[in-house]
């Protein structure tokens, strides 16, 4: 359950922040392949209502034991939000119960590499309340919070080279 909570609160909280980047004239996957709302398993959920990206934000930083994602959602659009949720959750379950290897799903850089953090044990924590959703990704153990800073890092700066396509500044 961690997994899916890891996975789905990560994949959340791209949505906003590539949105928040450019929403009328937005690309829904990097050049790296870092991210990719368009062919992600879990991430092409949150483009099904097309106008979900643009009526949310976010932000990731790190933190002493690891990363904070804060997620906000228009409250016009947090029925959208849930039913990209609920997908990802149902999808999360199909792994969890055998009934799909996550080997046959085609996944971008950015849920490969939070997926290999969370089986390296990073706990998760959500809270949610009424204006945003804080995601805390922590670690006792020295290297995995060094990979979940550099996530924080590479993660803004792929967003960054979404924002202003002509210049590459991911890690």
């Amino acid at each position: 359950m961690k997994k899916l909570i890891l996975v789905c609160g990560v994949a959340l909280s791209l949505v906003p922040l590539l949105t928040a980047a450019a929403p009328d004239d937005f690309s829904t996957r990097s050049q790296s392949g870092w991210f990719d709302f368009e062919d992600c398993a879990f991430c092409e959920t949150m483009t099904e209502d097309p106008a979900l990206l643009a009526h949310t934000t976010w932000e990731n930083h790190p933190i002493k034991n690891g990363m904070m994602n804060i997620m906000t959602v228009d409250p016009a659009y947090a029925p959208a939000m849930a039913r990209a949720e609920k997908k990802m959750h149902a999808l999360h379950e199909k792994v969890q119960s055998g009934d799909v290897d996550p080997a046959d799903l085609q996944l971008c850089g950015h849920c490969k590499n939070t997926g290999a953090l969370l089986a390296a044990g990073v706990a998760v924590e959500e809270v949610r309340g009424e204006a945003a959703v804080v995601s805390l990704f922590t670690s006792n153990d020295p290297q995995v919070v060094a990979g979940l800073h550099q996530q924080a890092r590479r993660d803004t700066a792929e967003m960054d080279a979404l924002k202003n396509p002509g210049h590459n500044h991911a890690q």
